[in-house]
């Protein structure tokens, strides 16, 4: 009778986009070590845009120049939908998948699903042919991050204003109607599609309150109706470590964007709770179960 061998350590890439100012040498230094607590072994690469995403992981550098051993899994912080479909479709398991990185990453896509699951958004106009409905509006870029690419606009005269300085863009734009409770978001961080922090996000000076922006930072207890409506959200979809953001609308919370590579340093500013730590541990459990099925 062979006896059994033993079971490999899951081998694993974490991916970013080459030249990403969300690139972190701590943040990464946070995923090696959690690998290595939990007896992952993880390798840093970059993806080249220049290179068709269709390549897959032969778009991708690796930091010790090798690509011999192919992954089990990608912690696939790109930003790119389609590397991520081409790398499930090779067997990889990547975390996010390739359909939260899709809706995290096109606000378009994003509000379309949520309508379609009558999840509140703000009223929405896909695409700036026409002026807004209303005053005040929000012009969002479909792909902007970080509050980057999002316009506040008050009145008729300042949307011309933003139409002649963007008509040589190609950017694709959502026009919302503002939210009647400036400067206030709540993130709500989820792993391993459960809910685990909520901070609250203000600005006294700014309509957007990202932290990177200067906002000011809070834990946020998110009342009963608050959580079933987070959970409605991500309820369907396969999240591994996301940020999901809400502004407020008349009191009530309204889906505003899931951030699929989301942001953390609020959440490490505020409380002891290690996040990167809780990832890295949903995925050893996932990946131990499919090396038992294997």
């Amino acid at each position: 009778m062979k006896e059994k061998k033993a079971a490999a350590f899951p081998q694993g890439r974490i991916l970013y986009t080459e030249g990403d100012s969300s690139l972190n040498p701590h943040y990464i230094e946070l995923y090696r070590n959690a690998c290595k607590k939990y007896g992952l072994r993880l390798q840093f690469g970059t993806y080249d845009p220049n290179l068709p995403a269709t390549e897959g992981l032969s778009a991708c550098r690796m930091e010790d120049g090798s690509q011999e051993c192919v992954p089990q899994f990608v912690i696939n912080r790109t930003r790119n939908e389609r590397l991520a479909e081409c790398l499930e479709q090779a067997g990889i398991c990547v975390f996010n998948s390739s359909f939260v990185t899709k809706i995290g990453n096109d606000k378009a896509e994003a509000y379309r699903y949520m309508q379609q699951r009558n999840i509140p958004i703000m009223p929405t106009v896909y695409g700036t042919r026409q002026p807004p409905q209303w005053y005040p509006a929000v012009v969002k870029s479909c792909d902007g991050h970080g509050g980057t690419e999002v316009y506040f606009v008050q009145n008729k005269e300042e949307w011309q204003r933003w139409k002649e300085q963007s008509r040589q863009e190609t950017k694709r734009y959502v026009i919302q109607k503002a939210a009647s409770d400036f400067g206030m978001d709540v993130r709500v961080y989820v792993v391993g599609n459960k809910i685990k922090a909520a901070v609250l996000r203000r600005s006294r000076t700014d309509f957007r309150s990202n932290y990177c922006l200067g906002g000011h930072v809070r834990m946020y207890r998110l009342s009963a109706v608050e959580r079933e409506l987070a959970e409605r959200v991500i309820d369907g979809l396969s999240i591994g470590m996301a940020g999901i953001d809400f502004i407020f609308h008349q009191g009530q919370m309204v889906f505003n964007e899931l951030e699929d590579v989301a942001g953390a340093r609020g959440l490490y500013t505020l409380t002891d709770y290690d996040i990167v730590d809780d990832y890295v541990k949903y995925i050893t459990e996932q990946m131990t179960d499919i090396m038992k099925k294997s």
